[in-house]
Formats: structure tokens, C-alpha cells, sequence
């Protein structure tokens, strides 16, 4: 396996599991906890992406979004830092700019034709369906009134 050579390797010891490992292990706690002991100037492009996982599996999205923008100043074009930043996006109801860091993490910059038509079909659907709740309560409050 080769090992990215810009990047300094910090030693992982026996009794400690790793961050990768906790992470698959599902303990998004430890982990997290483990990340926020690295000082910010030794902090590494995964520590970033890693940390805005954690948060987001926490249900802290806005925490996350700001570790991925922490990840994005590093590498620009970080494919995971931008997935990672749509899935904040989206957890915050910022829909469109999830779509569109979900574009940039396939590495199409701009949000696509495709995404767009399908934005504007799910907020066609949306409205509809509030049109139909109004409706259904606006039917129940008139039975009431007229019984």
C-alpha cells in the first residue's frame, strides 16, 4: 500500500484505535474525540473530512459544514469534502447547494441541466402536495364548522 508521501504520518498505537477504525466501527463519539485532540496546525485533508463525517452521523451539521469548508481550503477539488458538504447542505434543508456540492464532488463544478430539471420537478412535487394539505385541512375544518 502506498502512502501519500506530503502528508506526515502520525503514529497509531496498539491500545488506540485509529479514527478509519472507529469510524467503521460506527463510534462517531470516539472518534471525534480523538480528531479534536489534533491541534488545528497539524490537522491533515482527512482529519477535516473525517471530523465533518463524525458531525454528521452526530447530528451536527453545521459543525460539519464548517469542516468541510476547513477540508475545501486544503484541496479545492476534494471529491469526499464536497459529498461530505452536499450531506451537511442537505441535513440543513440548503437543498440547492447540496445539489450543487454533489455536482462538485462528481466533478462538475456547475450544477448540471439534469439536476436542475430535477430541482424544479421536486419543488413542483412539494408544492403540490402542500396545495393537497391545505386542501385536506381546509375540507376538515369546513366538516367541523358544518357538524
Amino acid at each position: 500500500m502506498s502512502t501519500d508521501s506530503s502528508f506526515p504520518q502520525r503514529p497509531v498505537t496498539a491500545s488506540v484505535p485509529s479514527v478509519s477504525t472507529l469510524l467503521q466501527q460506527g463510534d462517531y463519539v470516539v472518534a471525534l474525540s480523538q480528531l479534536q485532540q489534533i491541534s488545528e496546525s497539524e490537522r491533515q485533508l482527512d482529519d477535516w473530512v473525517n471530523q465533518a463525517v463524525c458531525l454528521i452521523h452526530l447530528d451536527q451539521a453545521e459543525a460539519a459544514l464548517e469542516a468541510c469548508d476547513r477540508a475545501l481550503n486544503l484541496t479545492p477539488d476534494h471529491p469526499q469534502a464536497w459529498l461530505f458538504k452536499g450531506v451537511a447542505c442537505h441535513r440543513l434543508q440548503q437543498y440547492d447547494a447540496a445539489y450543487a456540492c454533489y455536482d462538485k464532488a462528481l466533478g462538475k463544478g456547475q450544477a448540471s441541466p439534469k439536476a436542475a430539471t430535477v430541482m424544479k420537478t421536486w419543488r413542483q412535487q412539494v408544492a403540490a402536495l402542500r396545495s393537497f394539505a391545505k386542501h385536506v385541512k381546509e375540507t376538515r375544518l369546513l366538516r367541523l364548522w358544518l357538524n
